[in-house]
């Protein structure tokens, strides 16, 4: 059993979860890309077996490396001023100099790790670059960006069991030396390939906006918060998000993740298990919520009995559930349901959120929330002016979560409050104004 001070324990019940996934990701590509930073960090060596374990489920890996931290040591330990770190801006002669150092150093590291665990790589000068030149008045002197992908050979490499490793140094068609932006790099790799999964190998736990983390995020969501909300992003995700979503938006590859490379087997909690450790930016149905059929009545029901048991839910009974089935939404996640909510017409022109439960895996993931302001403008489309919640133990999360009101049982509509009174579980009752 691997572990590491403090850290998750992989156990022998996870390769059951892992073996599921085994013959959707069979053969398929994943870019890697690596921060420098990572590549550094303490954990660098679990990362490499985590690799080596996709490997040995046929995933075929491709690794994009970064050298950000390197270059800003190297360049204050021998006292030069650098034009550029991560690939962004113009590189004059010396940065470019300390940025080859530095490559070739976290190249020959990554692959003694790989080594080391028997699995083979090559340095690959599959990336033609050419210069970036001159934007707005600025030459961008040795900036480089991406001319061609020769992704044949990444191809034939992959074919024969060999993990291609990627740095951001690249040459032109006449052997100049250019600086890339390893973020770019990778993105433009996993397009060029067709990757089913592009992902970043970072330090921080993924995307975050004013500390509240998204566990996974739609295309569109992600693109409206690096427009609008770019000031307020993690300044060591900003360009993983901006190339992740021209990755997603290509049509060539559907899912990109952020992710804490410092966290004991991230890759793999992130690729075999439904939350994941970090954050998922999808462009494919991950996700959804959706009107139940009959066929998930048995599934409420069975999911709803712990929390009876609880008294966080009205018990339910099997029947009941099936007759009311046409009020239910569920929850799905790569297919599984993994939360439900009803939503009923309790009259006067009022709604009841009801029945609102969420897996305990899930929560404090933003899954009940989803569902509430899902429900929320269900009811609104359908013309309901009030919509209650009723709740023994949930206050803060529809108070301050949600933004519920509380008020007395003398607000519900007449039948409701007979309803209320009769069952003497003297529920604090909440408010939400629809119109």
């Amino acid at each position: 059993m691997q572990t590491l001070s403090g850290s998750r324990k992989i156990k022998a019940a996870d390769l059951r979860s892992i073996l599921e996934y085994v013959p959707l990701y069979r053969d398929q590509i994943f870019v890697i890309s690596i921060d420098g930073s990572v590549v550094d960090c303490g954990n660098f060596s679990n990362l490499a077996t985590d690799i080596a374990v996709l490997r040995s489920l046929n995933i075929n890996v491709v690794i994009v490396h970064g050298i950000g931290k390197q270059l800003k040591q190297l360049g204050s330990l021998r006292g030069i001023q650098l034009t550029d770190v991560y690939g962004n801006n113009p590189v004059d002669d010396a940065t470019l100099e300390l940025a080859r150092e530095v490559s070739a150093s976290a190249m020959q590291k990554i692959q003694e790790a790989f080594a080391v665990l028997e699995i083979k790589t090559a340095a690959t000068n599959a990336i033609r670059a050419t210069e970036v030149g001159i934007i707005s008045g600025v030459d961008f002197l040795n900036a480089g960006r991406i001319d061609k992908i020769d992704f044949d050979t990444l191809k034939q490499l992959l074919g024969l069991g060999i993990i291609p490793i990627i740095s951001p140094i690249a040459v032109n068609r006449k052997g100049k030396v250019f600086r890339l932006n390893s973020d770019e790099l990778a993105a433009e790799t996993a397009i060029a390939l067709k990757a089913s999964k592009l992902i970043y190998m970072t330090e921080t736990k993924g995307l975050a906006v004013e500390n509240e983390k998204a566990v996974s995020i739609p295309l569109d969501k992600a693109e409206e918060t690096f427009e609008l909300r770019k000031n307020k992003l993690d300044t060591r995700v900003f360009d993983k998000v901006k190339f992740a979503v021209k990755a997603l938006r290509s049509g060539n590859t559907p899912r990109a993740h952020i992710l804490d490379g410092r966290e004991f087997a991230a890759i793999l909690t992130e690729v075999f298990e439904k939350v994941g450790s970090g954050t998922m930016i999808y462009a494919d149905e991950y996700q959804k919520i959706r009107p139940a059929t009959e066929a998930d009545a048995n599934i409420i029901y069975n999911l709803s009995q712990n929390s009876t048991k609880e008294q966080n839910l009205v018990r339910r009974s099997l029947e009941e559930i099936r007759s009311k089935i046409n009020t239910y939404f569920v929850y799905e996640m790569d297919g599984s349901i993994i939360a439900f909510v009803s939503l009923l017409d309790i009259t006067e022109g009022a709604a009841e959120l009801a029945s609102l439960h969420v897996q305990p895996f899930y929560q404090g993931h933003h899954v009940g929330k989803t569902m509430v302001e899902y429900v929320c403008k269900t009811a609104k489309e359908r013309n309901f002016k009030t919509l209650f919640a009723l709740s023994t133990k949930s206050a803060p999360f529809f108070k301050d979560i949600c933004e519920f009101e509380e008020v007395p049982p003398s607000e519900l509509p007449i039948l409701r409050q007979k309803k209320y009174e009769a069952s003497k579980r003297n529920s604090k009752v909440f408010k939400y104004v629809l119109q």
